[in-house]
């Protein structure tokens, strides 16, 4: 038994958690059911986006500019699991539902190197993705915005406004479905933030609105 134990916590250290959380809610209104869902995403101006993003120093700005256009489509995935959803192009508008933006604040894709050595499945090397997101009723009223490097303003009520935080924690050298281990984290961080908001509004969002929930570990 003790045998069987020390394998399964062995394993689990070796494949390590990933995952993002709700870290701060602004407004958590406890609306629910939207007719659709419209996704526009950004990168804050100065926004570290720093780490491995690509296989040259040339190729970086390039990843960091296409960073929202990949956080749109992992996005968009989970949001489609509970309305019809798209994403906006430049010159589009939400013409009812929900406008959910996201600004990409701080983005690492951590240390190949790191995670492949004896201290990956304790942290060493990992990723880190944080973002702010907020999501409008876009039948309301005017809104403001915050000082958040989001769109000015237009017509609708924020219903929703939190920041996301999360990343590759001890993914190790093997890293799991969840945890790139010695890939590349980008997608996984993307697919992770958006997979934590889908389950954020997702929950009894009628009693509960959104909440802080712990970081899931796989």
């Amino acid at each position: 038994m003790k045998n069987t134990l020390l394998a399964l916590g062995t394993a689990c250290l070796v494949t390590g958690c990933a995952g993002a959380k709700i870290i701060h809610t602004d407004i958590a209104s406890g609306a629910h059911n939207p007719k659709a869902i419209y996704i526009r995403s950004y990168i804050a101006a100065d926004a570290p986006f720093k780490g491995h993003h690509g296989d040259s120093v040339g190729e970086h700005p390039i990843r960091r500019s296409l960073a929202p256009v990949a956080f749109s489509k992992a996005l968009k995935e989970e949001m489609e699991k509970m309305a019809p959803a798209m994403v906006l192009a430049d010159d589009e508008a939400a013409p009812t539902g929900w406008l959910v933006e996201s600004t990409i604040e701080y983005a690492h894709v951590g240390s190949q190197t790191w995670r492949s050595t004896i201290a990956g499945p304790f942290g060493a090397g990992r990723s880190r993705l944080t973002l702010h997101v907020r999501i409008t009723d876009v039948t309301g009223r005017h809104y403001t915005a915050s000082d958040k490097d989001l769109s000015k303003g237009g017509s609708g009520n924020v219903i929703y406004e939190f920041d996301v935080d999360g990343g590759s924690c001890i993914s190790g050298p093997i890293g799991s479905t969840y945890a790139p281990g010695l890939g590349n984290p980008e997608n996984f961080d993307y697919k992770n933030a958006a997979e934590r908001i889908y389950y954020a509004l997702s929950i009894d969002p009628q009693m509960h609105g959104l909440r802080t929930v712990p970081t899931i570990n796989y």
